[in-house]
This record gives structure tokens, sequence and C-alpha cells, in this order.
């Protein structure tokens, strides 16, 4: 489509400036929201139909509305106003934890591209995997973008309404704030589909964990799921209720490993005949019976029986006069016509099909149905899946919306992903190089085909050693950092056989742009990179570090740099990596302190600045000096694991990805700590903590969560610290609250116990809590008197504490 296509179908009539994003698409994917988001923004930009200083509202925290918000944040970094409205607490809400499988292109399978599990976006990018940890990854994006941008987030705030001006503004209208100051020069509704109907009785949400996915524990001998829907959600639930306790993902992941053989021809055919003039009323399960069934190798057969649910009926419901709708996706309909192929070939019959037939009286949420014609039954669980509750979600939206030539969109041609205009990529390529700090080609160079720049590694076993084969030498590691390069790394060895080694490779790939590992051995790499790269093995909850493992692939020619035992290969890359990353640590500091004044939410008086520099500069010359101390230091910035011995898996984490806040503000507390508090703490290379002095060990930390939990008084003081102060620089509570906190195990009335550590003794936990940043920006004397007060407080509450022992 061309740009003035792209804004003709999604300008509202009758306004200059109101955009509808994906809400009335037949074709609704993650993947596809996202490119539309894409090609909407670039179309805008192209046309002129935004000043560079201009304002715009996004209504909708949705894929099309954040795609659409980061969009606009990097490739019009000058504008004056960006506001993501949302009415919910967080964006991509409804992906939040799900496990039900996204993948970007499986809804084009068959065709060529359909396998390829990265979605290939120059901006929020992220590849195949359950909803929850898609979501993880475009919010990461999202929130970076928050940082630093003019981007901002207006969570639990539902727009009622639009009104458009005679000129180029809209008005937002939003309860309880001034009208005035919502006027927009564009708006665009990415407000979705809304909820599924009838979620008020027993049914849940698609996007919660599936009750499918495991055994179904009940007494009843057969156990009936009902499922009503002719949609994509309906088929899902049919096959997840049919298959024995397999989650979504795996569901996905079987269909695409079955050979079809001489079938898939016939059933592409049968596709293209429902797309043909009439197609629209063929019965496609008819066909598939009749064309399809007879061609199914026996190896397929014998996959779908062997994982069939046992002794379940299910119950698959349409008011559609055939099963099957032609515009669902292809693999859910195949998949389906197996299962049901299946139960009936082996005498099974636990598997039943109603077409044609309407609930009698108002849907049954909940109780008995009843359908026209049979006697009632009451399912073991149900699943109405009758399509969005749409009314609701668009009501505030009517009036604008009521001239709105496409709110209902019947695709004549068979619906395909949408694909990304050349002129969006080479925009938003150049937007994100540019954000990344890469140097931008020219337009005219820019459009230039060029093929994305990958470092290559190849790994493999030779002799009891392994071989390095790449242009960068393990003691130069840190170049595959450098330039924004993808990383592929070939691992002619068994992750078993790579030993310490995997956690090195799963470092550097951690932190490039794109990590992708081709291996013999798939499953193994997968299950060691995926448990390295997790997001619990990160320090806070808006990272993300997806690798993805595919089958062998012959890597291009390259030379042998290293032949080397698995152990001393992985100790010089780490060793590389921290060096690495002290450079961009002191750099980022020099940014902040030095006189570039870097802006990092916590202003610092100059004169208390140039002090912080100076005791930064002598911890730096110990850094360099000890290997041990240097990646202690750095490590223990950014984990709260404290211990004589750190696994390598803790190093996955301490890379650029993690810079700020992570590593830059835990150490500017330290080093406050250290000129501030009168012990003058160093970096420490031995336990407990990563700084010390004479009679004081410390611990500054940059975690934003532990355990999994957002990093707050309570997870902070029942943590095990094994130093007498820590430095937390997530922490934003004050030091009154992390003190007032009462363990569970204990009550204000409890007689002392032998054995229990008394206030005095407990590691002292300070937070960068509002008072601390106060005293920041007020200069080295403020900060002085605000620690002190922190002593003072702590001695105060010791001696109370042991007088009230003394006189128990």
């Amino acid at each position: 489509m061309t740009a003035d296509e792209i804004i003709a179908e999604a300008l509202v009539p009758d306004t200059h400036s109101v955009f509808v994003l994906g809400s009335f698409e037949q074709r609704v994917t993650v993947y596809a929201q996202q490119v539309r988001a894409l090609n909407l923004i670039d179309a805008i930009l192209s046309r002129g139909l935004l000043q560079d200083t201009g304002s715009v509202a996004i209504v909708g925290g949705g894929a099309a509305g954040v795609t659409a918000a980061v969009a606009l944040a990097r490739a019009a970094p000058g504008l004056k106003k960006l506001d993501l409205f949302e009415s919910r607490s967080n964006v991509l809400e409804l992906q939040h934890h799900s496990s039900r499988y996204l993948h970007p292109h499986f809804y084009d399978w068959p065709y060529a591209g359909s396998d390829n599990p990265d979605a290939g976006l120059p901006l929020m990018n992220w590849a195949a995997g359950p909803a929850g940890t898609v979501a993880v990854t475009l919010r990461a994006q999202f929130d970076e973008a928050l940082r630093s941008s003019i981007l901002s987030f207006q969570p639990d705030l539902g727009v009622t309404g639009l009104s458009p001006s005679t000129t180029s503004t809209v008005r937002v209208l939003v309860p309880g704030a001034s009208p005035l100051g919502k006027i927009y020069d564009v708006v665009i509704l990415a407000i979705g589909f809304g909820l599924e109907a009838h979620l008020d009785g027993d049914t849940p949400s698609y996007w919660l964990p599936s009750q499918m996915s495991a055994a179904l524990l009940t007494p009843q001998p057969e156990p009936l799921v009902f499922v009503s829907g002719n949609g994509d959600g309906g088929l899902v639930d049919f096959l997840m209720a049919a298959f024995n306790a397999m989650e979504h993902q795996a569901i996905c992941e079987l269909i695409l490993g079955l050979d079809f053989g001489p079938a898939l021809a016939a059933v592409l055919l049968i596709e293209q005949e429902a797309w043909a003039d009439g197609g629209d009323d063929l019965d496609l399960l008819a066909l598939y019976h009749d064309r399809v069934r007879p061609l199914i190798p026996q190896p397929v057969w014998q996959t779908i029986i062997a994982n069939l649910r046992p002794q379940a009926q299910v119950h698959l419901h349409t008011r559609d006069p055939h099963l099957f709708r032609r515009a669902t996706a292809l693999h859910n309909r195949l998949a389906a016509f197996l299962v049901i192929e299946a139960d009936q070939s082996i005498g099974r019959n636990l598997v039943a099909v109603t077409t044609g037939t309407a609930f009698a009286g108002s849907v049954p949420v909940t109780g008995p149905i009843t359908l026209a014609g049979l006697a009632p039954f009451t399912p073991y669980r149900r699943f109405l899946r009758l399509g969005p509750d749409s009314a609701s979600n668009l009501a505030p939206f009517d009036a604008t919306l009521l001239a709105f030539p496409n709110r209902v969109r019947v695709s004549a041609t068979q619906p395909r992903s949408p694909q990304l205009t050349p002129a969006a990529r080479i925009r938003f390529e150049a937007a994100a190089a540019a954000a990344a700090g890469i140097a931008v080609l020219p337009p005219a160079a820019a459009a230039a085909p060029a093929g994305v720049v990958v470092n290559h590694l190849v790994v493999r076993s030779q002799g009891g050693e392994i071989e390095w084969l790449s242009e960068i030498t393990p003691g130069e590691a840190e170049r595959f950092w450098v330039g924004g390069r993808s990383l592929a790394i070939h691992a002619d060895l068994s992750a078993a056989d790579a030993g310490p080694l995997v956690a090195a490779l799963a470092r550097i790939g951690a932190h490039v742009p794109d990590f992708v590992i081709y291996a013999h051995d798939v499953h193994g790499w997968r299950a060691a990179v995926s448990k390295l790269c997790a997001p619990r093995e990160l320090p806070g909850p808006d990272l993300v570090a997806p690798c993805v493992i595919h089958d062998w692939t012959d890597p291009p020619p390259l030379d042998t740099q290293a032949s080397v035992a698995a152990a001393p290969l992985a100790s010089t890359v780490h060793a590389a990596l921290d060096s690495e990353m002290l450079r961009q640590l002191r750099d980022a500091l020099h940014g902040i302190l030095g006189p570039a004044a870097v802006e990092m939410g916590w202003p610092i008086e100059p004169a208390l600045k140039s002090r912080l520099w100076a005791q930064w500069e002598l911890w730096h010359a110990g850094l360099l000096a000890d290997a041990t101390t240097r990646r202690r230091f750095l490590l223990l910035l950014a984990t709260e694991q404290d211990t004589a011995e750190l696994r390598d898996g803790l190093l996955v984490r301490l890379g650029p990805k993690i810079l700020r806040p992570f590593l830059t503000k835990p150490a500017l507390f330290g080093l406050t700590f250290a000129i501030c508090s009168g012990h003058a703490l160093v970096p420490s290379g031995g336990p407990p903590g990563n700084v010390a002095t004479q009679g004081i060990t410390g611990h500054a930390c940059g975690v934003g969560w532990i355990g999994g939990r957002d990093l707050g008084a309570s997870c902070a003081t029942r943590h095990a610290w094994t130093t007498g102060v820590v430095l937390l620089a997530q922490l934003k509570d004050a030091f009154q609250l992390v003190e007032g906190e009462m363990r569970f195990d204990r009550a204000t009335d409890d007689p002392p116990k032998v054995g229990t550590i008394s206030l005095g003794e407990e590691p002292l936990v300070i937070g960068a809590d509002e008072m601390f940043v106060t005293a920041l920006e007020a200069g080295e004397q403020s900060v002085q008197n605000y620690l002190e007060s922190i002593f003072r407080r702590r001695s105060q509450a010791a001696r109370a504490g042991l007088e009230e022992e003394t006189h128990g």
C-alpha cells in the first residue's frame, strides 16, 4: 500500500487528524497490528500531517498503540507532547503472564517464512514464545522509550471521547482533567476490540492460563468440555481441550512439525477455492474429509491419536451452518480437522461437533446449556468464544466514528499478514540506529539494499579442547558488543561439552540486539541458554535477553582464533567483558559527573560532583589493578546474591543493557556513602559485599527486584544480606519505613529469644528515597546530615531494643 492509501483507510471522515489503527481488521495478530502501526506512523510523517514540534495522543496500550508510540518517539524526537492513554494500569496487560503462544508469522502457514520465529521489525521486535514473555520484551522497549524520549504514559485513564475541532486539533476528553490541557494535533485510536463477550459466567478470558493445559482433575469418568465458537479463539480452545494436557505452544509446534506430504497440496487447493467467487459458502470440513483425509500420511494420524486426551468428551459448537470459516488460520482448521477425524477413526467418539444450531434462549454463561432440539446438559468446563465485546469498547467514540466507512471489513481475498512498507522499514531502521547512538547513513545511502550485519562465531570440540573460530579473538570478546551488530553462534558441540563456556556465550548474546544459536544439540542449548537468559536471571523486571535456537546451519569461512579447554576459554571471555563493563561504567559516570552533566534522575550539586569523580578515580585505579575485585564489584552492583563463590550464570546479567540504572546508580550511591558517611569505603575483592573499609562492610546494589518481586521495603528487609550496610539504588522507600518493617516471624510483644539478632546487629538497609535525592542536589553537607540522621535513628532504636531486653 502507498502512504496515501494507508492514510485514506485510517483517517476518520470529517476530521483532519483522527486515525483508527487496527480496530476493524480481519487478520488480527500482535505482529499484524505492529506492522499497521509502523506503516501508519510512516505515512503520517511522510505526508506532513504532523509538524516536527506537534503533539500526539495515542489511545490504547495494546500491541498497536505501544508500537505506534515508540515509533513516534524514535522517528519524531522533536515532538512537544506524545501521550499514550490506557484505561488499565499497564500496557499489554491482557498478555501479562499469559501462556498463550504468539508467533509472528505462524498465521501465514504454510507459506514461505511462516516458520521464522523472529518478527523482523526494526522497532519493537520480538520472537515467538508465550504471550507473557512477548509482552515483557515489548514492554521493556516501551519503558526504554519512556526513559529516553518525550513519550509519556497515562495509565488508569479511560478516555471518554474525542472532540475534533474545525481546524486540525483534537480535544481528548479524560475524567477529572482539564480539557484545555488535552488538546493534540493528531490522535490515533488504537483501542483494539475489547474483552471477549460473555466473561460474566464460567468462561475465562482467552489470555488467562488455560485450564486445559493440565489434566482434568475430576472424579467424573468422562468430563465434558463445551466450546462454542467458530473463530480462531474457539478452535484453539477446542484443540487444547482435545489434546492431552498440552500448552498452546506445544500444540502449534506439533502441527508445524508434521509432514503432510501430498495432503498439503490438496489443502491449499481447497483454500484457493474457498477464496474464489462464491467460496464463502463452502463446507470446508466436508471438503477436508473427502479430499484431504485419504492423503494424510499414517505417521500423522499416529501422532495425533497418541496425543489425544483420554476419557474426556469435547463438544465443539457453532451457530454457523458449517464448522470452519475461511478467514480463520489454516493451521487451526487443519489441526481441528485432524482431531475430529482421528477420534472417529479409532471409534472413541468422544468428540462431537454441532453446527447451524442456536442456543435455546439467552447465551448460557453458567448452568445448563440447551441447544435447539437437544436435551439440556451441564459441562465440566465451558468456553464461549463468541467474539469481542466491541460495542462497549467503541462506545466512547461512537459519535466520532459514526461516519467511519471501514467499521466492518469483510475481505473478499485471503487474509495475509500485512507487510511493512519499504519506506517504513528505512525510516525506523534509521530511527532505531540513531536512538542506539549508531551513525545513520544519509537517506539515499540508507535506501540501498544492505543485509543485516552479523558477527559469526563457531565453537567446536577438537581433541578435548574447544576451537573458537571468529573474526574476534576470545580476549577481544567485548567487540561483539560494539556497533549494534547481531550475533550468530554456530555450536558444533553439545551444551554439556561446552560447560562453563555456555554462560560466557550467553553473556555476550544477552547484550546484543539479536542473538541466535545454530546447533546440532538444539534441545541441550535451548535448555541451557533459556535458563541463563530467563527474565529472573536479570536484575530487573523490564529487561529481556531473547535467544533463538535453530538447527545447525553452516557458517561462513572463519579463522581459528584459539584452541583451549572450556574453563580457561570462558575465563578469558569473561575477563574481556569485565574490562569492557568497567570502561563503560567509567564513561557513564564521567558523563554524569563531568562537564556534559548527563541527566540521570539524581540532580547532584556541582562541588559534590567533583568530589564523587575524584573518589571514583581512586576506586577505578584499584579496579583496574585487580581482576577479582573488578568482577565482584561490578557483579554485586547487579545482584542481591553475595557468596564467596559467585556462579558464572550470574555474569550473564553483566553487560551494556543494564548499564543504566542497574550499574551506574548503585556505583554513585556507593561513592556518595564513601564521601559523606565518614566511612571511606573502597571496592572489596572478597566477601561479604563489594565495598568495605576498616570495621565496616557494604553492598552497593542496583537490582530492581528480588526473587521476582518488585523491590520494596518488605522484600529488601527480609533478604539475607551479608554486609553491615546495604545501599539499594532502586529502593525508593524512606529509611524510616524500611526500619519500621516488622518481620512475619516476630510480634511487637514477643519476649527476647536466644539467638535473635538485635536491631543493632541487622544490616543497615538504605534506599535512594526522595530525601536522599534532595540532599544530593543540595550538596555534600546535606548528604552528611541525612546519613547522620539515619545512623542516629539506628543507634537510638538499637539502644531502645537493648534496654527492653535488659528490663525483660
